[in-house]
């Protein structure tokens, strides 16, 4: 949580830099590099501050949604209205994407340290581009960078290089195996067997969250008997963050581990659940 708000505060911070920095040099950036430059403000801007309203707000994405949005119109406007209608116009479009797309992204990942850094550190190599554009169109010297190395191309080494490492190291988390998993799944059984007590009269049914879908996508369960269905999430690896049904008017958000849902008076027939994000889904035959 921390380390996406001090991102947002950088994404604020840098955003404004480079519009105030546009802004001064308004006069000579026309064309097409003046529509590049706010296409890329508008966009990056939302879709990095979108991600992370995203991981900070993962129940919905009106919010972030609507924040992130706000946010690159805002940037895309003021950095291309100076230059001409059309560059405010594209700065206005790029932020409408961009924030929809990462607060889509941010909300579908959840809490990962990899993607915060790794968005952080692309947002701060594509505006460094962006700005290198704007010295170089209202540069009038003849000085050039002979050996062509400068901060852009050395941010976008590290920026693949940090790609390369993240998508390994996150997939050799994700697929390993997991010898403390079968322990915990152990350990979650044991503890199901001395609390039969607790749950006596309910219909126990365990479904697995996994990250391509629920492990039973078909539960069956006798009509009249009180029913306790239990989400085990066990990595945050998914998108699955919530289970919903309208046929049962349930919407629960599901934490890491244990998630038990109680349905009571359950009359025969098939009633439809899905998750949160609609790409997943399943049913519950009462018979």
């Amino acid at each position: 949580m921390l380390l996406a708000i001090l991102s947002i505060v950088m994404v604020v911070l840098f955003t404004a830099f480079i519009v105030l920095k546009t802004y001064k040099r308004k006069e000579k950036l026309t064309g097409m590099p003046g529509m590049m430059i706010a296409m890329t403000i508008g966009m990056m801007s939302s879709l990095v501050l979108g991600v992370q309203l995203g991981i900070v707000f993962p129940r919905d994405l009106t919010v972030p949604s609507i924040a992130a949005i706000l946010f690159g119109l805002g940037a895309g406007y003021f950095t291309g209205k100076p230059i001409s209608i059309l560059a405010a116009l594209d700065g206005l479009l790029a932020g409408i994407m961009g924030g929809m797309m990462g607060a889509m992204l941010g909300v579908m990942i959840g809490p990962s340290y990899i993607m915060m850094i790794f968005v952080d550190i692309l947002f701060i190599f594509i505006l460094s581009v962006a700005l290198q554009l704007s010295n170089q169109e209202t540069d009038t010297s003849d000085k050039t960078n002979k050996s062509g190395i400068g901060i852009p191309f050395i941010g976008g080494i590290l920026t693949v290089a940090f790609g390369i490492i993240a998508v390994g190291a996150t997939l050799f988390y994700q697929y390993q195996p997991n010898d403390t998993l079968a322990i915990k799944s152990q350990e979650s059984q044991s503890e199901q067997a001395t609390s039969l007590q607790e749950n006596s009269g309910y219909q126990m049914v365990s479904v697995d969250v996994k990250s391509d879908g629920f492990s039973q996508e078909n539960i069956e369960v006798k009509a009249g008997v009180p029913t306790k269905i239990n989400f085990i999430k066990h990595t945050g690896y998914t998108c699955i963050r919530s289970v919903q049904s309208k046929d049962l008017g349930i919407d629960v958000y599901l934490e890491k581990g244990d998630n038990f849902i109680t349905l009571k008076d359950l009359k025969p027939g098939t009633y439809n659940f899905n998750c949160g994000m609609y790409m997943y889904y399943g049913t519950i035959t009462v018979v």
